[in-house]
């Protein structure tokens, strides 16, 4: 049974912060040292000083970046810069963006999630974790006592659940608009009524997570971690993790594809991938000259489109001189079943570029290659193609379907690592939970 509940945000206190816009941030795994330093340079206060920290903002004093972050935390919440809302609430949390000049609205809400075990099969995932990341947040969590960004979880259409969504009635608390024109509104409804309404609509649905594996993972072993120290009372707050929830059928649900692009090492030829890619692929050869520079990215994507039934892949490399299209055939499906990928982790293009393209064909390990960031990933397909060197290869994807995602989760499977990218990223620092006594 999902158990969601309301919870006192931790917020900033704009007045002796600053702006909004100068304090939240995008997701810590989706930016780079340059970004975060960019922001809390801007800002000291930025949630980042407390998400990414660094221990040279404590100097003089020797401690971690994990501890450093404590003390901030700490101290701006003494000082007034954090104050605490004086009754539990959810939050609504709108976002307007848009994708191709078409506008979407993306509606959910903020609220405290029980953590359950993954046996349960009440949380779901769809995606692995490794243990390097979550040994990160661990030791952030450990020393704050904190949870800066909640994780985003979707669950299955519900009728009434919408309509008690709808019916919350909130306070807006900010608007904000992020560097892609994205207008982010978060709003505090204290309703009792209303939030038991929401949380009676959910109590028997899934929830799957969306972003945020790493995260769960890690509340999970804390929790675990402090039941052994202090009990396991259900109502303690290290049972529950800032959530931010949205309808699997939601208009503004947009998932945008992840592609790949490898820089090869000097022992892999890419041409003797290609000597063994008519076992697994029909190959669609692009005439460059005829497409053009500028439109490769619209080629390629209406052609994918047109296709959704087929595995498909884009493949562009000599810095975008060379482009094909790889459709699975016979070959690739007879392969995965082989490999013992059951449906619908076989159906999926990612998957067919992980096991066959990647590991077998290039005969690469998806992990040594993260290890060595001779693998980069990324949702904007012009960018990508405008940057593409001589020795990387771009793998063009079409984005997973949001119904792919729930039925693997479903199945008790996971993916490759970054198969989706649900757009837009939701902002960090708008609210926060501690686990601190109230």
């Amino acid at each position: 049974m999902a158990l969601i509940k309301p919870f006192k945000g931790l917020r900033y206190n704009t007045k002796s912060a600053g702006p909004m816009s100068s304090l939240v941030a995008p997701p810590y795994d989706v930016v780079d040292q340059n970004q975060r330093d960019k922001l809390v340079s801007k800002n000291p206060y930025n949630i980042f000083s407390l998400e990414l920290p660094e221990a040279r903002a404590c100097a003089p004093e020797k401690i971690d970046k994990y501890h450093c972050a404590g003390k901030l935390l700490f101290n701006w919440m003494d000082s007034g810069i954090l104050k605490r809302d004086p009754v539990p609430a959810v939050y609504p949390y709108e976002i307007d963006f848009s994708v191709n000049g078409t506008w979407f609205r993306r509606k959910g809400f903020i609220a405290l999630v029980r953590i359950e075990e993954w046996k349960n099969r009440i949380v779901l995932p769809h995606e692995r974790t490794f243990d390097k990341v979550t040994r990160d947040r661990y030791r952030l969590l450990e020393a704050t006592q904190a949870q800066f960004s909640p994780i985003f979880m979707l669950y299955r259409h519900n009728d009434q659940m919408g309509k008690a969504l709808e019916d919350l009635d909130g306070q807006e608390l900010y608007a904000v608009e992020d560097d892609m024109g994205n207008t982010h509104r978060l709003f505090r409804a204290t309703d009792p009524e209303g939030i038991e309404s929401l949380g009676h609509d959910l109590k028997y649905s899934s929830l799957y997570i969306a972003d945020g594996h790493h995260r769960y993972t890690t509340a999970l072993r804390y929790r675990n971690a402090m039941r052994k120290l202090h009990g396991d009372d259900p109502d303690l707050p290290f049972n529950f993790l800032m959530t931010y929830l949205v309808d699997s059928e939601d208009q503004g649900l947009v998932v945008l594809p992840t592609h790949r692009i490898i820089k090869l090492p000097a022992q892999v030829l890419f041409t003797n991938a290609l000597k063994g890619i008519a076992r697994f692929f029909k190959v669609e050869r692009l005439n460059r000259h005829n497409i053009g520079p500028d439109n490769l990215f619209d080629t390629l994507s209406a052609r994918l489109k047109d296709s959704p039934g087929r595995q498909g892949i884009g493949v562009i490399w000599q810095g975008g001189k060379q482009a094909q299209i790889w459709w699975g055939n016979e070959g690739l499906k007879k392969r995965l079943q082989e490999k013992g990928n059951p449906s619908p982790l076989d159906e999926l293009d990612v998957v067919a570029l992980d096991d066959i393209i990647i590991r077998q064909l290039l005969g690469l390990d998806p992990d040594r290659l993260e290890n060595e960031r001779d693998i980069r990933y990324t949702a904007d397909g012009n960018d990508a193609l405008r940057n593409l060197k001589q020795d990387e290869v771009l793998f063009f994807l079409r984005p997973t379907p949001v119904e792919q995602v729930l039925d693997t989760a479903d199945a008790g499977l996971t993916m490759p690592h970054k198969s989706t990218f649900f757009y837009p990223k939701i902002l960090t620092g708008l609210v926060m939970n501690t686990l601190l006594p109230n």
